[in-house]
């Protein structure tokens, strides 16, 4: 428990507490009190809304927002007086709570100081400021407390525990209390079998306690350990320990120096790959008669009594191969942060990190800014591959090792023939050191899996575009698109932050244009560049051409279309077939039902095919069965469409689209009461559609792809004139059953009729040409327009005046007299009331138009949306109207 300061007590090095004033505060859910921590542990610095969210969730629940702020008030009422002292910021919160009072902080302090000290050769005082450090423990820290940020620092604290005890060890060693510490390590090996540094440790302290035969003992229990768990002997330095107590040389010659120990930029002092033997620059080191030791020379175990001296290694070098990362970048926050947590350096495994997204979304730039940033953490050097995964020939990982190899020292004639001797070579030579691999852009597991360093204290992080590509025990982290302001900060951070300041309006406009895609922007920032006088609106204005957007988007040797065209290339040609059948849906997302009708083969085998272009980084899930499109991904597979498939193809695709969406139509019809006659008045079709189990699940299956569908007839009314007609009867089916949820949606729907209209107006086809402007009437009539909709249904009935049909004219001149009644041209409404009802037929008559009539009537109650006003004003006041007019007709 930390020391009260300022009247405020946490204790994070166990179970969660708090006090204040003596008092226990009431630290809430356990998700408050994982609030808290990531606040306690901030240290007094702003801590953002998002970052809270990513320490309670993985994946955050939709409400995550506000749930975070109900704790974030919560914890404020239990400060009480003093809740001024959490602080809402811009974007986030600041909690003020001084150092002193958090005894996680205060530990971690404590143990710089010690190694500080320790580095200055003043035993004594860092020896107390270990044992200061480790008092403040009372069992496992955060205990109880959930979410992914209170694992990840469990985990730290838990190793720079061990860090610290076995600092203070070597310290209490160092000052003669060699029984104490050669005691107190048997629980330390016990529990942690692997750390080469704790039987170094133990030796010492027994050869100085004076119990040689029991230190060799230590050094012999430990070779048993490591080969029958690692299936090697242990490394050089305990090696070397041994062979000096053999001979009698002084060992402390082989003390840990201070400055690789501990916390911090340096390697954790103890850690497996931070040990007494570390080759961390492979040094050459001498024996007792001077002659030098190679780092993995050692006295075989029956000849352990001998010191035989061995050949001389070179030094090894420390390679520093990362590229230079962005000088421009800008964002990411978050990630960054998970990232550097997920590579910090562990003394159980490899820290492995792998970085997956689609083509230009920055995962090269976010790793190359991640790597130089913890470049402290792995002093022994930084490998980097451009791995090639994402086109026709990717880097062959044998290759690779020789490069690696080489870096590393190894001289060239020394590198073995093998892969799997160049795999061992490679595990070898970082065995024992801290080094950081960078794997840019990876095709798959088994090319990363020979690169992957096998010692804890490594790291390796990895991108590529493939979502499958995860190593046993790494974690993958999606690089997503980055949101609105972010995609604002960087267009200002590549073409300069005044210009996007004096048009903020248009900078936001040409973001939404580039699809928030960093390469995109950066591509604009290098134009922007180039021609500094052209702005932002010229810019905007080219990227408004649909058909000439990739094309402005090059730059140099940068460009949207080629680096999907990497990717695309290296489909199979009926995955690269699904994807641009699948891009001429200009919906937002799209089922696996629809999906498959345009492919023509079965719903699984299109699955399949979507799910291997989500693997590729061409397409992204969207839900448990839907898909969408990156929009720039989208511009490109239609592109490659235009320029691979056949007009026929496409158009076959869009008209097998449009059949099947109203053949569905139609059993949304069938699915509600009494509608089943209706279909007998519309355009049949040979496909079956979804099938409804009643009215409530058709309507939202309506609803729910109302923008689909009107994505799709705009598309038909454009390139496939031979589904027009089909596309109307669906319209037909939609307007009459008020299934537009909102005037946004209707205003949709227009926009399309408005397209039918005048298509069908270029067709001599009158019957088409009435139906069509019915359909636009019965739209404005909904929305109050009732001169549109007068005219409109004039022009209809003309023309159905001209065909044989009496359900269309029916409908049309009944509509027509309504509306000439709500305008007051009562004489007028009531002659084309009179007309209608001379074809009307009998209401029980499932063939005639009155029948056919009140059956529209009840399908837009039974589907319509849920405003009110649409069921009242439009379909009951039609039958309201009606019967006056009746009774008005009925009089003459």
């Amino acid at each position: 428990m930390a020391t009260a300061v300022e009247g405020y007590e946490f204790g994070l090095l166990g179970p969660l507490s708090g006090r204040h004033g003596g008092r226990e505060l009431d630290l809430g859910s356990p998700l408050q009190r994982a609030v808290l921590v990531r606040l306690l542990l901030g240290e007094g610095r702003q801590c953002g809304l998002d970052h809270l969210i990513d320490a309670l969730w993985e994946e955050p629940p939709g409400n995550a927002v506000r749930s975070v702020q109900t704790y974030v008030y919560r914890i404020r009422l239990s400060l009480g007086e003093e809740r001024s002292r959490l602080e809402t910021t811009q974007g986030g919160y600041q909690l003020a709570i001084p150092e002193q009072a958090v005894d996680a902080l205060r530990f971690e302090r404590l143990v710089r100081d010690g190694e500080e000290l320790r580095a200055a050769r003043q035993t004594a005082p860092a020896l107390r400021a270990f044992d200061a450090a480790l008092a403040l423990w009372s069992g496992e820290p955060l205990s109880g407390v959930p979410g992914p940020y209170a694992r990840r620092h469990r985990g730290r604290f838990v190793d720079l525990r061990l860090n610290a005890q076995v600092a203070q060890l070597s310290c209490a060693d160092e000052l003669g209390d060699h029984a104490r510490v050669a005691t107190e390590l048997i629980a330390l090996i016990a529990d942690h079998p692997l750390r080469e540094d704790l039987y170094a440790l133990r030796m010492r302290a027994l050869y100085h306690a004076g119990r040689t035969a029991e230190a060799l003992a230590v050094y012999a229990a430990a070779r048993e350990t490591m080969v029958a768990e690692l299936g090697m002997d242990p490394g050089p330095e305990l090696r070397e320990l041994q062979t000096r107590i053999l001979t009698g040389t002084e060992p402390d010659a082989l003390e840990p120096r201070p400055e690789t120990q501990l916390a911090g930029a340096a390697p954790p002092f103890g850690s497996p790959t931070a040990t007494a033997g570390a080759v961390d620059d492979v040094v050459t080191r001498s024996n007792g008669d001077g002659e030098p030791i190679a780092p993995g020379a050692a006295p075989e175990a029956d000849r352990a009594t001998t010191a035989a001296p061995v050949e001389e290694v070179p030094s090894a070098v420390r390679p520093q191969q990362l590229p230079p990362a962005p000088g421009d970048f800008v964002g990411r926050e978050r990630l960054r942060e998970r990232l550097r947590l997920a590579l910090w350096p562990s003394g159980e495994a490899v820290a492995l990190a792998v970085l997956s997204g689609i083509g230009g979304v920055g995962k090269t730039a976010l790793a190359l800014r991640v790597a130089h940033g913890i470049r402290g953490d792995y002093p022994d050097g930084q490998l980097y591959v451009d791995l090639r995964g994402d086109g026709g020939q990717p880097a062959d990982p044998a290759d690779v090792l020789v490069d690696f190899l080489l870096a590393l020292g190894m001289p060239a004639a020394e590198i073995p023939a093998t892969p799997t001797a160049r795999a061992g070579a490679y595990r070898t030579l970082t065995a024992d050191r801290r080094i950081l691999v960078l794997l840019d852009n990876a095709s798959d597991t088994a090319q990363v899996t020979p690169l992957l360093p096998g010692t804890p204290g490594n790291a390796a992080l990895i991108t590529t575009r493939h979502r499958s590509l995860v190593p046993p025990g790494a974690a993958r982290f999606e690089v997503p698109v980055p949101d609105q302001r972010e995609a604002v900060a960087m267009l200002g951070r590549f073409t300069g932050d005044a210009e996007v300041a004096g048009e903020p309006e248009l900078a936001l406009q040409l973001v939404h244009a580039c699809g928030q895609l960093p390469l995109a922007l950066r591509i604009i920032g290098a134009r922007a560049a180039a021609r500094p006088g052209r702005g932002l609106g010229a810019q905007l204005q080219r990227l408004r051409a649909e058909e000439r957007r990739l094309d402005e988007l090059r730059a140099g040797d940068m460009s949207v279309e080629a680096t999907f065209q990497v990717g695309y290339r290296a489909l199979a040609p009926d995955r690269a077939r699904a994807m641009r059948l699948c891009a001429l849906l200009d919906a937002a997302d799209f089922p696996v039902a629809v999906a498959a009708v345009l492919l023509d083969r079965p719903e699984q085998e299109t699955e399949e095919q979507l799910e291997h272009l989500v693997e590729a980084g061409l397409l992204e899930p969207h839900s448990a069965d839907r898909y969408r499109f990156h929009d720039l991904v989208r511009a490109f597979a239609a592109r490659r469409a235009d320029r691979e498939d056949p007009v026929a193809d496409r158009e076959a695709a869009l008209v097998r689209l449009t059949m099947f969406l109203h053949a569905t139509l139609l059993q949304a019809m069938s699915a509600t009461e009494r509608s089943g006659s209706l279909s007998i008045h519309l355009v049949p079709v040979p496909l079956t559609g979804l099938r409804f189990a009643d009215a409530e699940e058709a309507r939202a299956w309506l609803l729910a792809e109302h923008t689909l569908l009107v994505s799709v007839f705009a598309r038909v009314l454009r390139d496939a004139p031979a589904a027009a007609r089909i596309v109307v009867a669906s319209l037909s089916v939609i307007a009459s059953s008020g299934l537009f949820a909102g005037p946004a949606h209707q205003r949709e729907l227009e926009c399309v009729t408005d397209q039918a209209v005048a298509t069908a107006e270029r067709a001599d086809d009158p019957a088409w040409q009435a139906q069509t402007r019915h359909v636009r009437a019965w739209l404005a009539f909904i929305r109050g327009d009732l001169t549109a909709a007068a005219t409109d249904l004039r022009e209809a009935i003309a023309r159905g005046r001209a065909v044989d049909d009496p359900v269309a004219f029916f409908m049309s001149a009944r509509l027509l007299s309504v509306v000439l009644a709500d305008q007051g041209r009562i004489a007028e409404a009531v002659a084309f009331f009179a007309e209608s009802e001379t074809v009307a037929g009998a209401e029980d008559d499932p063939g005639s138009p009155a029948y056919f009539s009140r059956e529209v009537g009840r399908l837009f109650t039974a589907l319509s949306s849920d405003r009110a006003e649409v069921n009242l004003s439009a379909a009951r006041h039609v039958y309201e109207v009606s019967d006056r007019l009746r009774q008005e007709a009925a009089k003459r």
